[in-house]
């Protein structure tokens, strides 16, 4: 893989040296306070840059407040470190407010042993980050032989009728599970159960997002941020972001919100939302999934083609 960060300009290098180092930093200092045994051998094995700081083709649009985000996969050394969504939530909200960077920051965070499957599959996904994607961090140990340890696999050719298949039924199945959340969401609405309404509107909403990432690149993380979901699919079709405003109080709130209700609705007494924001939030959902749904279906002719084409 790539290592060189020489076609960022001095301020942006800066800046992704810094994000590293802070993710290394964060974890061990994480690491180190934990009471388990087992814990103090997790860690990452690699970190790479991929996207379009990778590619060379980021943006910084000042008039419009539009700007790319560093995206970074963390490739680790046990499974308990892909569940730690508190932690990888929390270095992502930090970053968003620290000086230091002053971009968002999105982390997804995979064994090896997951991301060399997938190689292995030809998924599209992590063989763009593989092929295109910069190592900024990676462990350094042999085997009694003299081999590298935790090496990355050649990423296989992708097959183009495994692909069309596995999105057509990746569609078809996410996009049915949004409709039904979205539904029981609308019900609960009317009934006046709120939290309850708030929880399945979000996760009407993460299938919706669910649905336009798995066709799109046969690939989401097992997340539930609603941020991530949307940062990671409107990078992918920009005509995504009108399905929320951004610009008019109180939607913002009502963005947040929803975001929050996969936790709190169901646990927190604190939690609380008015039938006004969960019907300004279906209407948003219903929106998504019909947007996502066009950027799907002209995906999905696409693969079609190329299966089509394939020997």
């Amino acid at each position: 893989m790539k290592t060189a960060l020489d076609h960022l300009p001095e301020r942006r290098r800066k800046e992704v040296q810094y994000v590293r180092d802070v993710i290394l930093t964060e974890l061990e200092r994480k690491i180190a306070a934990s009471r388990s045994a087992r814990a103090k051998n997790y860690r990452i094995l690699k970190l790479i840059l991929y996207g379009s700081f990778a590619r060379g083709t980021w943006f910084d649009d000042r008039k419009s407040g539009r700007a790319s985000d560093y995206d970074l996969l963390a490739i680790v050394s046990h499974k308990q470190l892909t569940n730690m969504a508190g932690f990888w939530n929390d270095i992502e909200d930090w970053m968003i407010d620290d000086p230091g960077i002053g971009k968002e920051v999105s982390l997804i965070v995979h064994t090896l042993t997951e991301v060399n499957k997938e190689l292995k599959d030809g998924q599209y996904f992590f063989c763009e980050i593989v092929n295109q994607g910069i190592l900024l961090y990676e462990v350094l140990e042999k085997q009694a032989d003299g081999r590298l340890k935790h090496k990355l696999r050649k990423p296989a050719a992708p097959d183009p009728r495994r692909a069309f298949e596995m999105a057509k039924a990746y569609n078809a199945d996410w996009k049915q599970r949004a409709k039904r959340r979205l539904s029981i969401g609308r019900d609960n609405t009317e009934k006046r159960w709120l939290n309850e309404a708030a929880f399945d509107l979000h996760q009407a909403a993460e299938a919706a997002y669910r649905m336009i990432l798995l066709t799109m690149t046969l690939y989401a993380p097992g997340t539930h941020s609603l941020r991530t979901l949307r940062r990671m699919s409107e990078k992918i079709d920009d005509r995504l972001k009108a399905a929320w405003p951004r610009d008019r109080k109180p939607f913002k709130r009502y963005f947040e919100l929803l975001r929050r209700a996969y936790v709190e609705a169901r646990y927190s007494t604190a939690y609380e939302t008015t039938q006004e924001a969960l019907h300004w939030q279906a209407e948003r959902i219903t929106d998504l999934i019909e947007l996502g749904d066009v950027s799907c279906r002209e995906r999905l002719i696409q693969l079609e083609a190329a299966a089509k084409e394939a020997p």
